[in-house]
Order: C-alpha cells, then structure tokens, then sequence
C-alpha cells in the first residue's frame, strides 16, 4: 500500500497526510505544500459528504438505520377511494413514495417486499386522538372566590390574577394558548394499539376546559416527538361542557350549559376587541395607555381569521344546531366533533352544512342483576343502543363529510368491529375507506402529503390480508410510516399440516353432527347478523303538524275569546293561513275548507305558560355569579324534550322560559311555541319583546343553600339593593361609552377603537333602553316595594313580579307602577318566606289593578293551567271568563305579545285548544291543540301513539336480549361501552323537571 492512502472496505481512498517527521527521516517541506491545494480540496469534500450524511452514519451502539430503498410488490393497491390497482408496485424512497403503478420495476438498491394476497391503503388517519399527554402544562388555579364574584367586588378593582397562573383567561377552562404539541409525549403502548388497527398518523387533541387550544397532529411512529409531529396547531377546540360542572362548593363559573355558551362567545368578543386595540396602539402608542397582555385573546386571532379551523364538540344531537350558529355568529371556520347522536336530529346536522368526525363508540348491552331491571330500561335507552352504529350513514345520507375516529373507544381493538356495524347499516366502503384518509387528511390540513397513495407523498401504508380492512376475518398485516415498516400481525405462522392432516380435517367438516348434538354455529357471525337490522323508530315519527289545512272551519261550538266578545254559545272560527279571520255566530265558509264540528266542544286561546322551566337543556341556574345577565335560556332550548308533547295535551301552546332564581341578576329569558317537531329555533316566538330573569329573597343571599354555601356576593337582602345599583350603574356607564365612541365617530374625529363587547352590561343595558323586560322572583313585601322603587330610580318598568305571594299586602303599589303579577293559584307554607301566603291573592291582585297571571313553575302542572285558572273562581268568586284570561291573555299581555297571541280575535295567530267541556270544568280534557292553524295534538290518536311506542320497545327488549345472549358468556364490550349504555341523553335528562335537583333546593 502506498504510503500516500489508506484504504478501509467500501470507502474511497483518504489520502494520507504526510508526516514532517518520522523514524525514516523528514520529508521535504516542499513537498507537502506542492500537494496542499489537493489535500485540502478532498478535505471539504468529505466535509460535505459528512454533513450529508451524518444523520445515516451512527456511532457504534445505536440501532442500524434500515434500508430507505422498498419496493412494495404485487399487491392490491387502493390508491385512493374508488381508484384501485391489481397486482401493483409501490416504490418507497427515503421516507417518500416515488412512483405507484403496475408496470412499476424495482430498482437495483431497493429492498423487494412480496405483496401477493394482501391488500394496500394509504396509512389510515385518526383526526381526534386523545394520548393521554394534552393536559395544559399546569393545574388550573383555585380561583373560587374570585370568579364566583365575577367582576363585581364592591370596589374597583380587579383579581390579581384570575384563571390560571400567569398570564391568561380570567376563567381556567379557557385557555386557547394551550398547544398540544409542547407536552407531547405519547405512551408506545397506545401507539402500538393504534397500529394493530391500522392508523399510521392522528390529531392529538385537548382533553380540558371548554376553549382547550390547538391540537397536533403527528405520525404514530416510535419517533421521537421533534421528528413525529407532521403540523404543530390544527384545531383550535370548543367543547360544550367544564371538567368543574357539578363540583361542590357551589363550582366555578360556568357550571350551566347556557354559561358555557356565553364563555364562548365572550372570549372570541374579547379576542376580536383585543387585536384592535393592539393594532391601534402599535400604530400610535404615544400619550395612551398600553392594553394589556392576554395570551388567551391573541391565541383566538388565527381561529377569527380563519386561518385556523376550530373543532366544536356540541355533546348532543341538539347543540350541533347552536355550535353551528355561534360558529357562524363569531365568523368562524369550524367542524364538528359527532355526540354519535345526530340520528335523532338529522336535519340539524344537515342544517349545520360542514364535516362531522364521527366516534365509533357505541353503547353495549349489559347483563341486567335482575329479571325486572329490564323494566326500567326505557325506551330512549334502547333505541340509542340500536341507533348508534347508524349515525355515520345517517350523516352520509345528508351529503356530509364524514371522518371516522376512535375517539371515547376505552378498547381500540373495537374499531373494526364497530365499523363493520356501520358498514352493515349503510355506510358504504368506498365512504368507510375515504372516513379513514382522504377526508381526515383534508380536514386536518395534510391533503398534500397524505390520504392518498401518490408520488411525493409520504410514506404511510396500511397493508391488510385476505378481501381487506373491511372483511372482520382480514387482519392487519403490517403499516408503514414516513417509510418504515411496523409489524402489527403478532401471530406466527403456522407450519403446514401434512395431507392426511388436510383430509381429515375435510373429512370431519363434511361429517354430520352427532344426532342430538347441534353443530357449533358462529356467535359473532349470527350476532352480526341480528344487529344488521335496526328495530328503532326515528324519533321525529309521530311527531311534528298532524293536520295542516289552508283554511280551518270550527262550528257550533262554545268559544271562550278571552277579548271584548267574551264567551260566545254555538259559534264559529274560521282560520285561514295560520291567523284567525272571523270569531262570531256566522262566518264565512271558504272553498277547500276543512270543517269540523264543535257541537258540545269548547274552543279557548291556546294557553300560556307564563314562568316554565320545561324545555331547557344543561340547567336552568348560571348561579355562580351574581349576575349571569350574558347567558341566554334561547341557546339552550330542548326541542325533543317530551314535555313538548304533554303540555300541549293540556292546551298549551306558548311557554316563557326563565333561567333560575339562583342570583339577583338571572340570564336571558325564552319565549316559545309548543310546534313539536321543530328545531330549537324554530320554537321561538318571533319578535317578541325580548325578557330577563331577576330574583330577590333566600335563593340570591344564599340563606338556604346547605352545604353549598360559598362566599358568593350578596349575602343579604342589603347586599341585593347595593348590587342592583352597582350593576345599573356600570350598565350606563357602559352605554355612555358606546354613546360617546358613536358620537367620535359620526363627527369625523380620530379613528378610535370602540368599547369592548361586555355582554353582561349589554343585556342590563336594554333592560335601560326599554329593549327588555324584568321578570322577577319575590316574595317579601318589603322587598318587593324596595325592588320598584330601586328600578323607578332608573326609569325601567318592571314587566311582572313572579310567585308574588304577599302581593296582595303590596297590590297599590304593583298597580301603579304598572307591574304585573305572575303568581301561584294556592301555593303557601312551603318555606318561611311565604308563610303569609293566601288563596285570595290572585284575586286581590285583580281587583286592586294589577294585571294578574297564574303560572306553573312545574312541567306536572303545565298540563293544568285551566284547573289552576278555575281557582280564581273559588277563591275570591272572580268571573270565568276572567279567570280564564289568567292563563291566556294576561300572561300574553305581561309578555308584551298580546296583539299575537291570548285571545281570539280577528288578526292573531290560530293558537287555540279544544275541549270537552267548560276549560274550567275538572272533568274536562283537551281534545285538541292548534298552533297557526297546525294541528299538533289530537287525543283520538293518543292511544294508538301510545301502543305504537310500547310495542317498539317490546320489539328492542327483545332484539336486546337476543343480542346478549349471542354475546356468550363473555359477555362482550368495554366496562365503559356498558355503561353508556344506561346514560340518559342530554336531550332527556330534564324530561320530568325536579325544583330539588335544578333549583337546588329553594325554588319555587
């Protein structure tokens, strides 16, 4: 070897450098620097060559870094949904796919893998994957006394330092600077569950808080998490719901479904005042204060620009509705995270207009302890259990995107199980395979490099035997990702049983079973094949307009107008295009008219539920604040509840929701329309005057509240009156504010940034304004008197003081101020505050002045409000026909919806009810309820409504027990599955209103 190279296997020769000195002798100087220019030329080269390499080339010690050359060969190549290639090739290079196709040749330096019989997919992508790494950095703070106060302290300052520690949210549920991808750290266990499934990447999300921060998404690879993470922020989250709801001590604020709302859209209102007000100051800082600093506000900007898509998790089939709308509402690019529910409102989801990920998460039927459990399983339960593996379909079938996850799957190796249930009931495979890449790639912004099997892609292939991922029998073989191979089929191969082996095992397949002896079937087949078929009912059957005619005729009837014709003996209504045309003895008789008899019947005003708390979804208290003047009953409004359908059996057909007697300051009430059937908004009553609830008494100083006390401000019935005027004050203060910017504005002055949103102070403001009317809890004369004078001071009119049960000591003064009473007909003694209550005072009241109206507070009673109005009659000998007007026209007066709705006058809405005697009869029944001319409820077919529902749950008790009995012993599905499986849908839980439970402990 020359003494000028060294040569080492499989490497170019190094020239030596030479030595100045050696035992030989000292080499010419000259001679080295003749050859300088040469030595250092290949010096840099190999520099480079290092630099390029080094991250291939590995100390001694560490793992060998497989071949980056494959060539995947002859298998079944489904490039994308509906484009398949047979007996293909796929050439992976470096981490990337080079080229895909049949006449694809393997390369000299790529490694051959032998593909026949087995199927390839582009590597199956998880959008909505919880690893168990997604809590914030740190705990929220314990902030309870602060936020229960809100921003109201008695003085004028602030929290220190509210929500978490450090900059932030005042609340610790919001925080939208919360980043997956700085804490994550994924457990290889729960990838390798993940990869036995097929799923080559995921969107690892936040699993706290209500506006959680941004997922990320990464391979699920044993990468280390720099070289993992594909996209850093994906999704800014909202979920409906709060980690603290239902806590003790009272909780923090929000603890409502309503509140939560609010939450939401405050913080975007927040964010979107915090960038102009930084925008203008960093444009002009001089002479004005700096704003502050707030993560939580200017990690919402990218989602207000739509640069960053928000994932709503709405929780129930309902508020798919109100997400999509507050989405709208903030001018927000969104998706929806599926409740697996969207089958009992398709026509919401429909309506919500953009792509739903889907959980595979369905209920199980579990082994009841005894024989007569079973009884109490309704039918609710049962049809949500048969329902579920429906949803995916049912969302398909209304032409959205769908994207499939294993999100809430306690056992992941349930996913392909359930999937094939889903395939079984409709969705098909080309819509499975394009759930499981093409559509979550798009959803979650990597469309570019995966969901496909393309050139320049990256690598991720999931490679299943047999048919293909969706054959139960077909396993998952092995995934590639980022072009590396993972093996998921633990299973060793078997060794090949010798011919006679073959033949006798032929031989004992063929044979017949012994006589007495049944042959095995296959449970898990004959289980599949029970469940294909849905026994359920959609719940919208039976439900909605019964009979719509353009023009209605009732005659001979006695009709109850509750106006200035009073009660009229065999007369007629005739109705036309919902509004009622003519009242009188002979009306018109139109073409096309349905006609029908009222002889012996007679006709009211549909009646009006004045203070209901019916209807209303995650909670009718915001009470962890004194005021709670931002929530709104409208956003939680429950179209499926069926107190829809029994009130209207009891002639009702408007209700005034109201938010709980928890705080002075209660939320944003809900007038609606009993229009079974409906979405949630299309139960409104249009236009009518917008309400809000205030309380005053035990509930809002807190003096029965148990063991929930908290140190919530006010304390006492002083407390309450500072409070008020605090809150009325600020409210002006705020509208002076807006005045002023307008007037800035208009004169052409400095472009300035406008008040910040403040929705609280928005809502008290039009209370001001004469936009909105007080509905108020009392009961105490002294507090009663104290709460018109305190609102006289401000020159707002009050609209009705409810329950009022020593109205009659302060009657003068209601009338007046013009302030209406919604009281109880004969409720006293339930609590000391009302031990002075009387029989008498809803006549008192009447005959003093006041516009009286007797109310429910009870879904039981809202079903007899006549009987309530007859008591009028009883005590204090008033008229029937006045009585009547407690419960129809009175309570649409104190509504300000009268020239609508209460009586039976020419003009107003076709809102009536039908009965068999006299309304204020107690034998009489409600035959029938019309809304705008729409039939809604008819007693004849009760009955058979009614047998129907039975022998549907008949029918899925039966397919229930079959199914767990072809279960098997086992007794298959996840601890979890089984308990789903006895929840109660958000849409029912209030179905059967409880004062004790919703109004914890002190309401009526």
């Amino acid at each position: 070897m020359s003494q000028l190279t060294k040569r080492s296997p499989g490497r170019q020769e190094i020239p030596a450098i030479p030595a100045l000195h050696s035992r030989t002798g000292t080499r010419s100087l000259a001679q080295f620097v003749t050859r300088l220019p040469q030595i250092l030329c290949f010096s840099l080269a190999c520099l480079a060559f290092h630099s390029a390499t080094r991250a291939d080339i590995l100390p001694p010690g560490n793992r060998a870094v497989p071949p980056g050359v494959h060539a995947l060969v002859g298998g079944k190549v489904f490039v994308k949904p509906g484009q398949v290639l047979d007996s293909a090739t796929i050439l992976i290079r470096d981490g990337l796919i080079e080229s895909v196709g049949a006449n694809v040749t393997a390369p000299a330096d790529a490694r051959v893998w032998d593909m026949k019989g087995l199927t390839i997919y582009a590597g199956f992508i998880d959008p909505y994957l919880t690893l168990g790494t997604n809590s914030p950095s740190g705990p929220p703070g314990n902030r309870g006394p602060e936020l229960r106060a809100g921003r109201f302290f008695g003085l004028p300052v602030a929290a220190l330092d509210p929500g978490t520690p450090g900059p932030g949210a005042q609340l610790p549920t919001v925080t939208p600077e919360h980043r997956v991808v700085e804490g994550l750290s994924p457990d290889p266990k729960a990838l390798q569950t993940l990869r036995e499934i097929g799923f080559t990447s995921g969107n690892v999300v936040p699993a706290r808080g209500i506006i959680r921060g941004t997922s990320a998404f990464i391979a699920l690879s044993d990468s280390n998490p720099n070289d993992a993470v594909i996209r850093a922020d994906v999704f800014q989250h909202v979920a409906f719901e709060t980690t603290e709801r239902g806590g003790e001590e009272g909780g923090n604020y929000p603890q409502s479904l309503m509140g939560i709302i609010s939450v939401v859209r405050q913080s975007f209102f927040d964010a979107q005042h915090y960038a102009l007000e930084h925008r203008s100051y960093e444009q002009a800082p001089q002479g004005r204060k700096r704003p502050a600093f707030n993560p939580a506000s200017q990690a919402l900007g990218p989602a207000l620009r739509k640069e960053l898509p928000v994932a709503f998790e709405p929780k129930s089939a309902v508020m798919v509705d109100r997400a999509a709308r507050v989405a709208r509402e903030l001018g927000l690019n969104f998706y929806i995270l599926a409740s697996g529910q969207e089958w009992r409102r398709p026509d919401l989801a429909k309506g919500a207009g953009v792509p739903f990920i889907v959980p595979l998460n369905f209920p199980e039927i579990s082994k009841m302890p005894e024989e007569d459990d079973w009884n109490a399983i309704t039918l609710d339960q049962l049809r949500t259990w048969d329902w579920a593996p429906e949803d995916a379909a049912v969302l398909r079938a209304q032409n959205l995107e769908v994207a499939l996850t294993t999100y809430e799957l306690e056992d992941k190796s349930e996913f392909r199980k359930n999937l094939a249930s889903a395939i079984d009931r409709g969705l098909t495979e080309s819509d499975a395979l394009a759930a499981l890449t093409t559509i979550p790639a798009k959803l979650c912004g990597v469309e570019q490099s995966l969901g496909t099997i393309e050139a320049g892609k990256m690598a991720n292939l999931t490679v299943v035997s047999g048919k293909g991922y969706f054959d139960p029998e077909a396993k998952v073989k092995e995934v590639w990702i980022d072009g590396r191979f993972y093996r998921t089929d633990a299973e060793e191969p078997k060794p090949e049983a010798d011919k006679e082996e073959k033949a006798a095992d032929a031989k004992s397949l063929d044979a017949k079973p012994a006589e007495g002896k049944p042959a095995r079937t296959n449970k898990a087949a004959a289980a599949r094949e029970l469940l294909k078929k849905r026994v359920a009912h959609a719940p919208l059957e039976g439900r909605g307009v019964l009979t719509n005619p353009p023009v209605l005729l009732l005659t001979n009837a006695t009709i109850w107008t509750c106006g200035p014709a009073g009660r009229l003996e065999g007369a007629s209504i005739l109705i036309e295009n919902g509004k009622i045309a003519e009242v009188g003895a002979t009306v018109r008789h139109p073409d096309g008219v349905l006609v029908e008899d009222g002889t012996g019947k007679h006709i009211t005003p549909g009646i009006i539920d004045a203070h209901s708390h019916s209807m209303i979804l995650g909670g009718v208290n915001e009470g962890t604040l004194p005021s709670s003047a931002m929530v709104r009953i409208g956003d939680v409004v429950n179209s499926e509840s069926a107190n829809i359908y029994d009130q209207l059996a009891g002639g009702v057909t408007e209700a005034h929701l109201l938010h709980g007697s928890a705080n002075p300051i209660g939320g944003q009430c809900c007038l609606i329309k009993l229009r079974d059937g409906a979405a949630p908004e299309d139960l409104k009553f249009a236009d009518a005057p917008p309400t809000i609830k205030f309380a005053l008494g035990e509930n809002v100083k807190q003096s029965n509240w148990g063991q929930r006390v908290t140190n919530r401000f006010p304390q006492t019935r002083m407390g309450v009156q500072t409070f008020y005027a605090n809150r009325f004050t600020a409210a002006q203060q705020y509208l002076q504010a807006w005045t002023n910017y307008s007037k800035a504005a208009q004169n052409g002055g400095a472009a300035a940034v406008p008040p910040a949103r403040d929705l609280e102070l928005e809502a008290i403001g039009e209370i001001l304004q004469g936009k909105r009317f007080i509905h108020c809890h009392s009961y105490r004369q002294d507090e009663i008197l104290m709460f018109i004078r305190l609102m006289q001071s401000f020159h707002v009119q009050i609209a009705a003081m409810h329950h009022i049960l020593e109205g009659y000591k302060v009657a003068d003064e209601m009338a007046a101020g013009g302030v209406g009473g919604s009281s109880f007909s004969d409720w006293w003694a339930y609590k000391f505050e009302v031990y002075d209550a009387i029989p008498y005072n809803g006549t008192l009241m009447h005959d003093r002045g006041v516009l009286v109206s007797f109310n429910s507070d009870s879904d039981d009673l809202a079903r007899r409000l006549n009987f309530e109005a007859a008591k009028a009659v009883k005590y204090g000998g008033l008229s029937e026909t006045e009585a009547l007007k407690f419960v129809t026209l009175n309570p649409a007066r104190q509504l300000r919806v009268d020239q609508r709705v209460g009586s039976l006058e020419t003009g107003k809405d076709g809102d009536i009810a039908i009965w068999s005697k006299s309304p204020l009869d107690s034998t009489t029944v409600c035959l029938e309820t019309w809304i705008e001319g729409k039939k809604y409820f008819d007693r004849s077919l009760d009955e058979k409504r009614t047998a129907a529902l039975e022998d549907e749950r008949k029918a899925l008790l039966a397919k229930a027990r079959k199914a767990l009995k072809s279960a098997g012993p086992e007794d298959s599905g996840s601890a979890k599955a089984k308990e789903q499986f006895f929840e109660i849908s958000l849409e029912h839980q209030d179905d059967f209103y409880n004062h004790e439970r919703d109004e914890a402990e002190f309401e009526p």
